[in-house]
């Protein structure tokens, strides 16, 4: 039995979901984050195979972020940001956005990002330090 374009799909699989919805940026990496375990309904991780029926609940984590998801419809592909709210319900609670905020504000301050290491310092970073090698030659 083969689909057409008009009939609407009733199950879809996680990853190939998750994807369609924005959450990951490829199919490859939704089914990475489903072995790897980070993808549940009702506490239960799921494989990337697993269908997914209108209703269901979702919790990923997705690095410092753990997003929870209704799904409510399907699409058959990958959705504009506009029209991602049409096919899921976000349940997440804004303690876990501010939570994820802080602790990627928090590892910036401890380790630079990588292009920092690898860079020639701008004019700014020049500035100060050439301000701190004089503070140090006074001392």
């Amino acid at each position: 039995m083969r689909l057409t374009m008009n009939e609407p799909v009733t199950t879809q699989r996680v990853d190939k979901y998750l994807h369609h919805i924005r959450i990951f940026k490829t199919r490859t990496l939704a089914a990475q984050a489903c072995a790897r375990g980070n993808v549940k309904i009702g506490g239960q991780t799921m494989k990337a195979s697993r269908d997914l029926k209108p209703g269901d609940v979702l919790q990923v984590e997705r690095g410092e972020l753990e997003v929870t998801l209704r799904v409510t419809a399907f699409s058959r592909v990958r959705l504009g940001a506009r029209r991602v709210p049409e096919f899921s319900e976000d349940l997440t609670p804004p303690e876990n956005y501010q939570k994820a905020l802080e602790r990627r504000r928090e590892r910036a301050l401890i380790m630079p990002h990588a292009h920092e290491l690898v860079a020639k310092p701008d004019k700014k970073q020049l500035r100060e330090l050439r301000k701190f090698w004089e503070e140090q030659s006074d001392a």
